[in-house]
């Protein structure tokens, strides 16, 4: 049997080490976020996988980054 891809487990760990005295964090170190990727810190967005979220997923965190950019260019007009 052969695979055309694989996907790689990395951890559940998020890097976050810059931002971890100036954002708010869940419980875990994940990064907490309103339903436009908003953070704590005005002007300021959080997306995939160093959110606070239920699923880790690559199709969750390329929906996370269109949301954000959805509010960005909201709040930019």
């Amino acid at each position: 049997m052969f695979s055309d891809g694989v996907f790689i487990f990395i951890g559940m760990k998020p890097n976050i080490q810059l931002f971890k005295d100036k954002l708010e964090l869940d419980q875990w170190g994940y990064i907490k976020t309103d339903d436009e990727m908003r953070t704590s810190v005005p002007g300021v967005y959080a997306v995939g996988d160093v959110i606070s979220k239920k699923y880790r997923q690559i199709t969750t965190a390329v929906a996370d980054g269109t949301i954000a950019a959805m509010a960005i260019a909201k709040e930019l007009d």
